[in-house]
């Protein structure tokens, strides 16, 4: 039986709620197979870039990697994959894509598991599935016990008995699956894996467009106002929270280029403070607040008028606790 092999998304130095919920689906399915499942990460380390000895890994990356592998251990996993990359990872084929071919040559998976809704899904998913020559469910559970099959919202499904390859994005919650603590660790090499073709410079970090406390987000029309982007930086340090925005707010000097967020990027803070109307998604926040902007996506609270008056009252407010 071949391998059943899990991408996990890091959210922050920990697993992707949605990755999470793919490694339970995957871990009863392994076990119904007889199969070994894989857990596969992709970490950036500039100062290694490949190779396959655990020791090489900078220190501040092999302490991601030790405490990600802890929890994917509690969660069901036989192994851990690791694929060390000197280019920035983000859910993008262009940014990741070489690192995970090399897992995929290096395992030849059976079956491959994505969160349904982790970052990276989207686009690695379909990709994935082409590469491999995979069929793809994009929607789909794990059903029954000891003969486990994946089933699709559709009708398709994933058995045991099945001949091919399949690639599935498993939705739900994560269950609980009792694993050991102690498995193993494979390191892949993937040095240079990014597209050079595709300019990621001004892309947000993964550590950044994860946000799991608060955050503070600037439009671009407020990122060229000097007065509210002073408020801005005072409200974000009050809240210990990133000052973030578009490129516009670069140009503006309004915040440091490893601070963009790109248009449409997804972010999951747990409160997010939004300045007038930017374009990002926030799909995953708990709370949302907006100062001074347009109606949009539903929020917990706006705060109507001038952004720079509201912000300076906010702030007294916040000084004053």
């Amino acid at each position: 039986m071949g391998a059943v092999l899990v991408h996990i998304d890091l959210d922050g130095e920990r697993p992707h709620p949605s990755s999470q919920a793919a490694l339970a689906a995957g871990r009863a399915v392994a076990s119904s197979w007889g199969a070994t499942l894989y857990a596969a990460i992709i970490v950036h380390d500039p100062n290694e870039g490949a190779t396959t000895d655990t020791g090489r890994i900078s220190s501040g990356r092999l302490s991601v990697v030790e405490t990600v592998r802890a929890e994917l251990a509690s969660g069901g996993a036989d192994k851990v994959v690791a694929a060390i990359s000197d280019a920035p990872v983000g859910p993008l084929w262009a940014a990741v894509g070489g690192a995970w071919q090399r897992v995929l040559d290096q395992l030849r998976p059976r079956l491959v598991l994505f969160g349904s809704d982790a970052p990276s899904a989207a686009e690695l998913g379909a990709r994935t599935g082409a590469r491999i020559g995979a069929r793809l469910l994009t929607r789909a559970r794990a059903v029954g016990l000891d003969d486990v099959e994946l089933r699709d919202r559709d009708g398709g499904y994933v058995r045991a008995t099945d001949g091919g390859a399949a690639v599935v994005m498993i939705g739900g919650s994560r269950v609980a699956s009792p694993g050991d603590d102690d498995i193993d660790l494979v390191v892949v090499g993937a040095i240079g894996a990014a597209d050079t073709r595709i300019e990621l410079g001004e892309r947000a970090p993964a550590e950044l467009a994860h946000t799991r406390g608060a955050i503070v987000v600037l439009d671009d029309e407020h990122a060229a106002d000097p007065k509210v982007v002073g408020h801005a930086r005072r409200l974000a340090s009050l809240l210990g929270a990133p000052l973030v925005g578009g490129r516009a707010a670069v140009r503006a000097k309004a915040i440091e280029p490893s601070a963009v967020i790109e248009r449409g990027a997804a972010l999951a803070p747990e409160l997010c403070v939004a300045i007038g109307t930017p374009a990002i998604d926030l799909a995953g926040a708990a709370s949302l607040v907006r100062i001074g902007g347009q109606a949009g996506k539903p929020s917990d609270g706006a705060l109507a008028g001038r952004a720079d008056t509201v912000l300076a009252e906010l702030i007294r407010v916040l000084e004053a606790r």
